[in-house]
């Protein structure tokens, strides 16, 4: 092989590298987006997946709504984080879209409209992604996190799963009557007035609070089976703690199945939100795939049905420890749904067994005086 010849080859070779490793990295663009029910252009950023190629295929999409005092660079900040979830293949190829919402917006009004239905048509016209909402996310951090509450409680149908991260909401279903107290001191009377308007109608900050959503619309988010994340630190310095606790709370009361993180030692912000992001997509990319339950009705070995069928069996209950559950443990959750069956059976005239959550007693006892 000549000199020349041997050039070429090895250029050949480097570009083919370069090549693939470009393939691996993420991109990004911005655009400037005319919202027709805004009456205003939406300043627009996108993260695309690895590979991406324009129209391939109809990627799922997922929309991430800035904190306040934010923009839509505040998602180019978070690269980095998105090129790590798609290596390690905590994200599957998804198209991530933000934009410029106002920094203190609280995502009211026509927001709800853009971000359910003009932004995803147009990101379906610009890359193809898929309108369907099997295969469409909402997340969102702080102020963020409020606006991906209330527009996904509102609208549980046109998303598989929503994440709302350390949500600015409150831990009412009335409006605070007193001011500078816990449960308010965070958000001055201007804010209101900027957002629900003046003189401030207290009634149309209700009607955009996330629990009061949840409450009002209890049916249709357990007919829709919207998949929910609920994260917030126990040491968030404007105390979000107690406003995600009494949601998680009104979820439970309500019967809405959802999964909630009081992340210990976590703050509003800081160096826990990189792990936490990426939990929080990692439930987002589970329910695009159809989620994680395991199945409880495999077919068992006569071995292990009668395994299962003889610890509260009509003779003595066996409560010797057995290594049958764990020779396949793909199986065990049908053992031991089999192995408690009669038991549960006997409590089938409960009406709350009907419930995915039970309905709990108060957690303080009130003394007689």
């Amino acid at each position: 092989m000549s000199r020349s010849v041997s050039f070429i080859f090895i250029l050949l070779l480097a570009s083919c590298s370069a090549e693939k490793e470009a393939n691996k990295q993420v991109t990004t663009e911005l655009h400037d987006v005319m919202s027709e029910i805004r009456g205003e252009i939406v300043p627009v950023s996108v993260i695309l997946p690895p590979g991406f190629k324009n129209n391939s295929e109809s990627l799922p999409l997922l929309i991430n709504l800035h904190g306040g005092g934010g923009t839509r660079d505040n998602l180019l900040r978070q690269l980095n984080t998105y090129q790590e979830m798609f290596d390690e293949g905590i994200l599957p190829p998804l198209v991530v879209i933000s934009f410029s919402g106002g920094p203190i917006s609280y995502y009211q009004g026509t927001w709800e409209t853009f971000v359910t239905d003009e932004l995803p048509k147009w990101a379906a016209e610009k890359y193809g992604i898929s309108l369907k909402p099997e295969h469409t996310l909402l997340t969102g951090i702080s102020m963020g996190g409020y606006g991906s509450l209330k527009i996904g409680l509102k609208n549980p149908e046109r998303f598989i799963a929503i994440a709302p991260m350390e949500p600015a909401i409150m831990p009412i279903l009335e409006f605070p009557q007193e001011p500078h107290k816990r449960n308010s001191w965070w958000t001055p009377m201007q804010i209101y007035e900027d957002v629900w308007g003046r003189p401030f109608d207290p009634q149309k900050f209700i009607d955009d609070n996330p629990a009061n959503i949840a409450v009002a619309n209890a049916q249709r988010i357990r007919d829709s089976g919207l998949n929910i994340y609920l994260e917030v630190g126990d040491e968030d310095f404007i105390q979000l703690h107690d406003g995600a606790e009494f949601l998680h709370r009104v979820f439970w009361d309500n019967d809405i199945r959802h999964e909630y993180h009081l992340v210990r030692w976590a703050d509003h912000v800081g160096l826990s939100m990189h792990n936490r992001t990426k939990e929080a997509h990692a439930f987002l990319s589970a329910a695009l795939m159809g989620g994680k339950s395991e199945p409880i009705d495999l077919p068992l070995t006569p071995e292990q049905l009668q395994y299962a069928q003889s610890v509260f069996g009509e003779g003595e209950i066996d409560t010797e420890p057995t290594s049958i559950m764990r020779e396949d443990l793909r199986l065990a959750p049908t053992i031991h749904a089999e192995l408690w069956k009669p038991l549960k059976r006997l409590a089938k005239d409960d009406p709350d067994m009907k419930r995915a959550y039970g309905k709990l007693p108060k957690t303080t006892i009130i003394q007689e005086k």
